[in-house]
């Protein structure tokens, strides 16, 4: 019980900051493709897969795919080494999540995510309290974030069950059927 709570209390902190304002970029001119939590040291794209970084500003579609294709697309990124960077991988909905925003915080229900069998379940708030900003994405770090739902790298293979977050509401889809046509924003672990 007290081992729930305390993983509860974590990821709480990673979602909504714990009163912090999230890091700021590494490149705060916002001339990089990626962006550096340094706190973290994950280094996501700032661009949906399918979107290109021009002029700082991310051009073109986000393409979205299943999560198979998804995880094909991340090995693709890392085959090329994108941006300088052969470590890309699907997020995990505690790291995905994390980069939600909302104007008012969240509402205080939350879910509680079973993921593999060798994972310990995950907490995290539902969805934004009251009206807020779309899409519900820090637009400095992530500009032209399209408000449509992101995979994750988390679910229940046994349940075929997958999670993404839906960044034109911060909600967290559940119970995701792998084909269901989602983008992509792949993360890497730079810090080691």
């Amino acid at each position: 019980m007290f081992r729930n709570a305390a993983v509860a209390l974590v990821v709480g902190c990673m979602l909504s900051g714990c009163g912090e304002h999230p890091s700021a970029p590494a490149d705060a001119s916002g001339a990089a493709a990626v962006v550096t939590d340094t706190a973290s040291g994950l280094s996501w794209l700032r661009c949906a897969v399918g979107q290109r970084w021009q002029a700082g500003h991310c051009t073109g579609e986000a393409r979205t795919s299943g999560l198979m294709e998804a995880q094909a697309e991340v090995e693709r990124l890392n085959a090329e080494r994108h941006e300088g960077i052969d470590r890309w991988r699907l997020p995990t909905i505690v790291e995905l999540a994390a980069l939600r925003r909302c104007d008012q915080g969240f509402v205080t229900e939350s879910f509680t995510l079973s993921l593999m069998a060798d994972q310990a379940p995950v907490t995290v708030p539902r969805w934004c309290a009251g009206e807020t900003t779309i899409p519900t994405i820090d637009s400095a770090r992530f500009p032209d974030t399209p408000s449509i739902k992101f995979w994750s790298g988390s679910g229940n293979e046994a349940q075929q069950t997958f999670y993404a977050v839906d960044f034109a509401s911060a909600w967290i889809g559940l119970n995701e059927a792998a084909d269901s046509l989602h983008a992509v924003r792949p993360v890497a672990d730079t810090k080691r």
